[in-house]
């Protein structure tokens, strides 16, 4: 409460304490005035505690004193001292109410002592703290200013203008007399309050994005995750997601989806999951388990049991800037009380990394922590971000059961997980892989109470594919009974739904029959195997674009990565045995060239969301028909088009018919056209690249040698004849530096010859790809034709002829 002097002609003393308020009412009326809310100055003052006031313009802030009693978690060393210093300015204060005289001396004396004191320098850097908030709050009413009509800002201004000039302490001005006039300002005073407190947590959506995100409305999407949808530029939900967030969001069933590459399967189950993340923290701080997190730009609202004015700058600093460590303490022991939300596990460790951006982008304005825990980095770093205590852990099973089993104290709270996603679940549980999965899920199903209670999430792409029964396994299904049954779709999903431990799941398979993409084109390319080199080398120059070439071994991923970094294609290898680093750095480097190439295992198979890949070959034929749709699926993402390529020599010709029975189709596929024309020169440039190795490779041994040789020279203090005589003859040198000098010899040449071979272009700029066989239309078309045009032209032509050679037949 702060009090003021109606009428008086003396100026007004500064009275403090409780001891003193008998003396007003002996000495003159006083009419309070409520103020509610934080109350400073301009210069960052606190009015706590004030009792008589009048005129504060000659008024300073050290001498204000806190008549409440704040009860802190200090020291009580400290608490001594404070009393102690408490004690010598109430001294002081007697001895200035007595004696005028020594009033002035006494209250010079405080002052130097409070700016010289610890205190003063916290009140200092309080009213930084403070004096940027008043700053932010004024651009935010410039802004509310500019949004309304001319006509209110008139009336604005004219209700603003008084009889009271508007000085540095505008909020304490003397109330009038009347009643009315009284509550007709103190309603002003809360609405300008109110608006202030509510200006940092409104957030408007602009009209633009509001119209883009109308189609979500109905499925259940908070308006928090769906303003930083709209920003994403995801106007429309997908198929996958509308079948499935009601389903998920109202209904809190468990989700078994099962949808094409680049169907949005990672906003299918993020959505839910973090809309159900919102609904618990809103639980549990209604029923006063723990404080709601704070988030940016959000000020925590004072609560209604406390005073009403801002304590004084030096009290508060004391509390909160001098005890930083109880305030980290406290952080620390909050951080440990937050449960562990949800949790997703998936097969790789670049997915894992691109679902934990995709949900930090989801989660923009909730302020949830979303953390990425994967193999291959220092697991000391690993340990730090899980003691910020996320909310959402996305894992790899390998290192997420290494932290667990250390005991690591956040990860110890996934018995109490409230969601449950294993993204690409055929992978995950084939068996021979992920021996980690099924302990966790042994430790996420221990209580059955818990298991019920949680809400799980399994997507795939290959979800409902079959496969046929092996070879030795049909060889002994021979007789009436066979030993042996080939496994059905229901029996593969209800095997699932028992080792994850799901009850009664919403099944949504909306895979097509061909299990692709519509918009990819298929082709197949049949070549020797010393011919794959060559046809993908006048494919890339061909075709330029942002392509994947996926190799079965890395020894493959190793060769190539190598031969085509002579040809100065700039591959960007990618495998198992490089470091996590590297590979993450490989990713973005692709990402960020539109003409990449990247030459990969099946570890960059699944999953991986990169915009705009044109082409993925296969340059050897896929193990299994999963990994062949898996691969296929890096392109023609989000109904944008693509195509994909499998090299195939005929000793692959088996792996290619088993594969596409499994896929059920009944057409081969189509062939990828080359011009026969211009294979001469990629052949010729291809060959000087495999001997420009060969001859590296051999200065490497010899270097190699020669360095083991001299090593072990000097370990047995011998001298090696002619070693460091390199200028000498033949006949005086030593043998492995003639061959040396011989290897560097040929490498520059090759090397020379080479880079004159790709100074010259390959393909002229009329060359048309259109009709590769035939030389009077070369030139019908541009240069730049993409593949997927070239092959759609292709089959068109395969079908023409094919009705052609039919009607030949018929009138034959």
């Amino acid at each position: 409460m702060v009090q003021n002097k109606q009428k008086t002609a003396k100026p007004p003393k500064l009275l403090k304490g409780a001891a003193k308020e008998h003396a007003l009412s002996k000495a003159e009326n006083w009419q309070k005035v409520k103020i509610k809310g934080h109350v400073i100055s301009d210069d960052c003052g606190g009015y706590e505690g004030l009792i008589g006031l009048e005129v504060l313009k000659d008024y300073d802030a050290s001498l204000v004193k806190s008549s409440q009693k704040r009860t802190t978690s200090r020291n009580p060393d400290r608490e001594c001292k404070l009393k102690k210093k408490k004690r010598k300015v109430s001294k002081g204060d007697e001895e200035e109410s007595s004696e005028s005289s020594t009033e002035s001396e006494s209250e010079d004396e405080v002052a130097v002592a409070a700016r010289t004191s610890k205190k003063a320098r916290l009140a200092e850097r309080h009213a930084q703290k403070m004096q940027k908030l008043r700053e932010k709050r004024e651009k935010r009413k410039e802004l509310r200013k500019q949004k309304k009509s001319k006509g209110k800002e008139n009336d604005n201004s004219e209700e603003s203008s008084d009889e009271h000039p508007a000085d540095r302490f505008a909020l304490l001005r003397p109330p009038p007399s009347d009643d009315e006039e009284v509550a007709k300002a103190e309603d002003s005073a809360d609405q300008q309050e109110s608006s202030d407190e509510e200006a940092p947590e409104l957030v408007p959506i602009p009209t633009d994005e509001a119209e883009d995100v109308s189609a979500w409305n109905g499925l259940g999407v908070p308006a928090s995750i769906l303003r930083a949808l709209g920003e994403q530029g995801f106007k429309t939900p997908t198929q996958i997601q509308a079948l499935t967030l009601p389903a998920a969001i109202h209904g809190k069933k468990d989700i078994l989806g099962a949808a094409e590459t680049g169907s949005g399967k990672t906003l299918a189950f993020g959505i839910p999951m973090l809309a159900g993340i919102m609904e618990l923290k809103q639980r549990n701080i209604r029923s006063g388990i723990r404080k709601a997190p704070k988030v940016k730009g959000q000020q925590p609202e004072p609560a209604a049991d406390e005073h009403e004015l801002t304590p004084p700058p030096e009290e508060l600093d004391h509390v909160s800037g001098a005890s930083d460590e109880e305030s980290d303490a406290e952080e620390h022991t909050q951080r440990v009380q937050t449960p562990l939300y949800g949790l997703v596990l998936t097969p790789t460790r670049e997915l894992a990394v691109q679902v934990k951006n995709h949900l930090v982008a989801a989660a923009k304005y909730t302020g949830f922590r979303v953390a990425a825990i994967f193999g291959g980095l220092a697991v000391a770093k690993q340990e730090r971000v899980l003691r910020q205590c996320p909310d959402i852990v996305v894992a790899t099973p390998g290192r997420l059961w290494e932290l667990y089993a250390q005991g690591n104290r956040h990860l110890g709270k996934i018995e109490d997980v409230s969601f449950l996603v294993i993204d690409e679940t055929d992978r995950m549980v084939e068996k021979g892989h992920f021996e980690e999965l099924r302990s966790l899920l042994k430790v996420l199903n221990s209580d059955e109470q818990k298991k019920h209670q949680r809400q799980n999430f399994v997507y795939s792409a290959t979800l409902t594919l079959v496969h046929d029964l092996p070879d030795h396994m049909q060889k002994r299904n021979v007789g009436k009974r066979p030993k042996f049954v080939k496994q059905t779709v229901d029996q593969k999903i209800e095997s699932l739904i028992e080792e994850l431990g799901i009850s009664q799941p919403k099944i949504v398979d909306i895979t097509s029959s061909q299990q692709t993409a519509q918009t990819l084109t298929e082709s197949r390319l049949l070549c020797p195997i010393d011919h794959k080199d060559y046809h993908l080398y006048y494919f890339i120059q061909r075709h330029p674009g942002r392509t994947i070439v996926f190799c079965n071994s890395i020894d493959c991923v190793k060769r190539l990565a190598t031969l085509f970094g002579l040809l100065d294609c700039n591959p960007l290898p990618l495998h198992a045995n490089m470091i996590q680093k590297q590979r993450l750095k490989n990713l973005e480097r692709f990402r960020d060239s539109p003409t990449g190439l990247l030459i990969a295992t099946d570890v960059a198979a699944r999953g991986l969301d990169i915009p705009n890949v044109e082409h993925v070959i296969h340059y050897q034929v896929p193990r299994t028909s999963e990994n062949y749709v898996h691969r296929s699926g890096r392109t023609a993402r989000a109904n944008k088009h693509g195509i994909t390529v499998m090299f195939m020599e005929p000793g692959e010709v088996k792996s290619y018919v088993k594969l596409y029975k499994t896929l059920e189709r009944t057409e081969d596929l189509p062939l990828f056209p080359i011009s026969e024309r211009f294979l001469g020169a990629v052949r010729e440039r291809v060959n000087l690249a495999r001997d420009l190795d060969k001859e590296e490779l051999k200065l490497k041994r010899v270097q190699s040698e020669r360095g083991w040789m001299k090593k072990h020279a000097e370990e047995m203090d011998m001298i090696i004849d002619g070693y460091n005589d390199e200028s000498g003859s033949d006949q005086d040198e030593d043998p492995f530096v003639i061959e040396r000098r011989r290897n560097r010899l040929r490498v520059e040449t090759v090397r020379a010859q080479l880079n004159a071979l790709l100074a010259q272009p390959i393909f002229p700029r009329g060359f048309s790809f259109k009709y590769p066989n035939s030389e009077a239309t070369q030139l019908a078309t541009s240069h730049t034709q993409s593949a997927v045009e070239t092959m759609k032209a292709a089959i068109e032509d395969q079908k023409q002829a094919k009705k052609d050679r039919n009607k030949r037949k018929r009138n034959a």
